[in-house]
């Protein structure tokens, strides 16, 4: 382990020193198959091309605590308009907490549960699906996180529609340096249809570091929605990682909004692997003080006509940095494949920075095919023209910044849903 960073060597002997609640043959084989991996190559650093605009330095310090003890009055878990029912589901560093959740009942052909309860009483259940997207040698924050599996949210659903959006609240709170890596597994088959509603929250300054990965199967005529919202402490270093593969006349209809944490990184891989597979990808990222935040995209289109929609938009301030890489790439033989993706920024500061990186990968003939990038500043006839009407230049500003971020969220989230976020963007300009 010599050549390996010392919160990677950290993370290894913290594995090694676990004893986990379920200790199935093929799943003590997929948990080595990622620890072993992760010996090799450790945490990525800006050296490894997908890596170069973020240094995951920060975790060096990292320990290797666990307090799975959460003191609910530090909290507010209630984030959703009042009336709106869920089945709500809360990980406190990583552990499902049973008596903050509140989940079903079900009709048949839907499953929703912790993945520490079908690992004790139904492992076989998910055996055929877990870890079953994704490379780890591809991966590396993958590789770790397949070697912590022992938590996180089971969505297994079949020509069935779940009609409450499933609510799942992601706490951390350490009494000093915490780690945690929770599992989540989606399946959606037959014309099933179902709504994730997803917050990641921090308690206080102190550094932790979430690493949340997602596996999404969405097949035969399915329609998933992924909402996100990483609002982290001030401290907190959030990986998270969704691998989705569609199918058939399926769809993974994904939203984030990135607001809190220290560093965070958002990397989505969706691979559209049947004719009428689509997906959008979404987001809205707003930064301040010495915030970091990465979002990292890969569409890939392996067979005919299927299509895909991104746009990302975001408002950096005083030193905060951000990074959008995005690629789409079409197989060849994917013909009649349409895929479009934007990602526009507004800089509120002379310091702040954007990275960006979008990428088109075209190996197919009769194709629709778009990338564009865009950042600057307000625009000064508009301000001029709002403080002519005697609005102050701290409201222009705020309005103009408001609405070139809510537009992203018009698109791209329901209308039901639509005000948790603008609220959102809405506290942030009034920090």
């Amino acid at each position: 382990m010599g050549n390996l960073s010392k919160s990677s060597q950290t993370f290894i002997k913290q594995n090694k020193a676990i004893e986990f609640s379920c200790s199935e043959p093929w799943l003590e084989q997929l948990r080595k198959s990622g620890l072993e991996n992760f010996s090799v190559n450790g945490l990525p650093t800006p050296n490894v091309e997908e890596w170069k605009y973020t240094s995951l330095k920060v975790l060096d310090n990292i320990g290797n605590g666990n307090n799975g003890v959460l003191d609910v009055d530090q909290v507010d878990l209630d984030w959703l308009p009042a009336g709106l029912e869920t089945h709500k589901l809360v990980f406190v560093n990583g552990c499902f907490d049973k008596g903050l959740s509140a989940i079903g009942p079900f009709g048949e052909g839907i499953k929703v549960l912790s993945l520490s309860e079908v690992l004790a009483t139904e492992p076989a259940l998910i055996e055929g699906y877990l870890g079953q997207i994704g490379s780890v040698e591809d991966l590396p924050v993958l590789a770790l996180n397949t070697a912590f599996i022992d938590d996180g949210l089971v969505v297994l659903i079949e020509n069935a529609i779940l009609d409450k959006p499933i609510e799942v609240v992601y706490v951390s709170q350490g009494s000093g340096n915490t780690s945690y890596h929770p599992r989540n597994l989606i399946v959606a088959k037959n014309n099933s249809s179902l709504t994730i509603l997803e917050r990641h929250i921090g308690i206080g300054d102190d550094t932790y570091f979430s690493n949340n990965v997602s596996e999404f199967i969405v097949d035969g005529g399915s329609y998933v929605k992924h909402y996100r919202m990483l609002e982290d402490g001030s401290g907190g270093v959030n990986l998270s990682t969704v691998n989705a593969r569609i199918g058939k006349d399926a769809t993974y209809d994904s939203f984030i909004l990135s607001v809190g944490g220290r560093l965070s990184r958002s990397e989505v891989h969706v691979a559209c692997q049947a004719e009428g597979a689509h997906t959008n990808l979404n987001g809205v990222y707003i930064a301040c003080a010495n915030q970091h935040m990465d979002h990292t995209t890969l569409i890939e289109h392996l067979v005919p006509n299927t299509t895909s929609n991104e746009s990302y938009k975001g408002a950096l301030d005083d030193k905060a940095r951000g990074v959008f890489q995005g690629s789409i790439i079409v197989a060849d033989g994917a013909d009649g494949t349409d895929g479009r993706m934007s990602n526009k920024t507004l800089l509120l500061s002379d310091d702040a920075e954007i990275d960006a990186k979008p990428q088109l990968e075209i190996y197919a003939d009769d194709v629709q095919c778009a990338h564009g990038f865009t950042a600057g500043e307000l625009d000064e006839e508009a301000l001029f023209y709002l403080r002519s009407r005697g609005i102050s230049d701290a409201l222009a500003r705020s309005m103009l910044v408001e609405g070139f971020l809510t537009d992203a969220i018009d698109s791209g989230v329901d209308e039901d849903f639509r005000g948790i976020f603008i609220n959102r963007i809405s506290e942030w300009m009034g920090r």
